[in-house]
């Protein structure tokens, strides 16, 4: 009795003589000509590779099966199986009946005459059902593809039957066939790398020199360590400290890769979307007692527990985190560490790779606060917008390990969920809103905030201007209600950016000092907005406990301004002050502050 799901590979020699059923809740035959050609393609560049070993072969997406007595219940791959045994049809149509192939069937529970029309492949009677239709095509399909290669027919057949192997994915005798069918394929979950590698280490023949019970305990083993890390990656904070991919499910095939590295990949195609589970396969081949075994899964876990002990620790956090988000290999790291012989080492050559990265052709021994601020002062916002961002986060990262005594962390998750961007602090009289809509939505947005009465709208009226923002308001009101036009529009837009920014200019101030940290969903909504409108914003999202990157709370709160006499304005001197905390901020990161405590 199979106790657990086991997997093997098999030619499609190892095949031919078997029996296949299958149920009624598979559907019919439905593979296009387009699928039918690249599997035929696929074989045939096989085929043709210049360097070969007799250990190379070609696999196939894997066939889920499970014992009905005799015959082997087909749970996923009837495509698949119906396309190869059409191919092997083909094969056999060359000779007379005494010397073809015996072939394995395919017995259909609710379909009992298809099992015959894959013998006969009647064209007459190609038409009586949708099955026999697609089933015609595909032969058809196969015998045009065929036609110019009557010169290398028996090397196709021979490496065919031979060198082109399926991944053998037999259930354990309690699982519900029914069930695995509807996550394989009504879920649209397919048996992945994760799953595979799973099955693989968890196969019995893997501790056939030990005891049953010995054999139990080490699969129980891999099996719960396996789950507990599976779970882990399940925690979105884990997740995208590590990954900028918002993947759902099987989260450990990262960990996998990460383990896969550094094993053989020869005779494995680059772009096989099993490649990890052929890797290990490859490698357990090699390793045929319980010990390997293990030692093999013990990589795996390391690989893990490495991820696990950055994540743990505050500044590796932040450091490794940062990178990730700037798109450098979590495999690159893992190279950086093992260079590394100590902590420290590690952090450093971390620090390293940052300042590299937004410093290009820069040398970090090098660093002083007038470089910082000598490349901080040529950025624009027209055309550094990628590398302000990347500056912008890592001034977040820095401000959080500058203090040493707080355990917070930078919420890599929220930020890359919610799609943080850089947005100017201040606006001005450039970035009108063309778009009707755009339009009234930034008008309802001003007569909402003049209409909260919160602390803001206190500081507001102690400057001696409610009269006017009432005023403002009434006037927008009103014209929210009209059919107004563009020139309207533009005369209360003007009138109300000088009133929350008297003084100011048309000039667009694209520096660095004028740009934060926005989400989406302020972006989208607020992009326009004057200054305390977006200050409020930011505000209701805080006390709302909603993410806001350290940073960009502060800049509302104007905490980098050294005069704060003006809540509810942004200055020129407001940008420079900002530019110099960054600056300030940046030196300290390079130097190691927070880092090397």
């Amino acid at each position: 009795m199979l106790d657990h799901n086991e997997l093997t590979l098999k030619t499609i020699n190892d095949l031919l003589t078997m029996s296949f059923f299958i149920p009624a809740y598979q559907r019919g035959y439905r593979w296009s000509a387009r699928q039918v050609i690249e599997l035929l393609e696929d074989v045939y560049e096989f085929c043709d590779r210049k360097i070969k070993v007799d250990e190379d072969f070609y696999c196939l997406q894997p066939v889920v099966v499970k014992q009905r007595g005799e015959q082997w219940e087909l749970v996923d791959g009837q495509q698949r199986l119906t396309t190869i045994l059409l191919i092997l049809g083909y094969f056999n149509s060359r000779f007379a009946e005494d010397f073809r192939k015996q072939l394995y069937t395919l017995e259909y529970e609710t379909r009992p005459e298809s099992r015959e029309y894959l013998v006969s492949l009647d064209e007459n009677k190609r038409d009586q059902n949708i099955d026999f239709h697609f089933i015609f095509e595909a032969y058809s399909n196969i015998r045009a593809w065929f036609k110019n290669k009557a010169h290398r027919i028996n090397d196709i057949e021979s490496v065919f039957l031979n060198k082109v192997k399926i991944i053998w994915y037999q259930l354990a005798e309690a699982e519900n066939v029914t069930d695995v069918f509807t996550r394989l394929n009504m879920g649209k979950i397919p048996l992945v790398n994760a799953e595979l590698v799973k099955a693989l280490f968890l196969k019995s023949s893997n501790f056939s020199s030990a005891g049953q019970t010995v054999r139990h305990l080490q699969q129980l083993n891999i099996a719960q360590e396996w789950d507990a890390i599976e779970k882990r990656l399940q925690d979105d904070a884990f997740w995208y400290f590590v990954s900028n991919q918002p993947i759902a499910s099987n989260r450990i095939e990262f960990v996998l890769a990460l383990a896969a590295r550094r094993l053989s990949s020869e005779g494995i195609l680059e772009h096989d979307k099993l490649k990890v589970f052929l890797q290990f396969n490859k490698q357990l081949q090699n390793n045929d007692n319980e010990v390997d075994v293990v030692k093999e899964w013990l990589k795996i876990k390391q690989c893990f527990m490495t991820l696990e002990e950055w994540f743990n620790d505050k500044a590796l956090f932040h450091l490794v985190g940062y990178l990730v988000s700037q798109k450098v290999a979590v495999e690159t790291i893992f190279n950086l560490s093992e260079t590394c012989k100590s902590k420290y080492t590690f952090r450093q050559n971390l620090i390293e790779q940052i300042f590299v990265k937004i410093f290009a052709n820069k040398n970090l021994n090098d660093v002083s606060k007038a470089l910082i601020e000598a490349e901080l002062s040529e950025l624009n916002y027209e055309t550094d917008a990628k590398k302000i961002r990347s500056i912008l986060l890592l001034f977040n990262i820095a401000s959080m390990l500058a203090n040493p005594i707080t355990n917070s962390r930078f919420q890599f998750n929220k930020y890359k969920q919610d799609n943080w961007d850089i947005e100017h602090i201040r606006s001005v009289a450039s970035d009108m809103p063309r778009d009707k809509n755009k339009q009234i939505k930034w008008l309802e947005n001003v007569v909402d905030y003049i209409s909260d009465v919160n602390t803001i709208h206190i500081e507001e009226r102690s400057t001696g201007n409610s009269e006017t923002s009432h005023a403002i308001k009434k006037d927008a009101t009103e014209l929210v209600k009209t059919d107004f036009n563009d020139q309207q529009f533009e005369a209360i837009y003007l009138r109300i950016l000088s009133f929350y920014d008297p003084g100011g200019n048309n000039i667009v101030d694209n520096s660095i000092g004028n740009l934060t940290l926005l989400d989406s969903t302020t972006n989208r909504s607020y992009k326009n907005a004057v200054f305390p409108i977006k200050r409020s914003k930011i505000i209701a999202l805080d006390k709302e406990a909603t993410f806001v990157p350290l940073c960009t709370k502060n800049v509302f709160l104007k905490y980098y301004s050294k005069q704060v006499d003006k809540m509810l304005y942004w200055e020129s001197k407001d940008s420079q002050d900002h530019q110099q905390a960054m600056i300030h901020s940046l030196y300290g990161i390079f130097c190691g502050e927070g880092v090397h405590i």
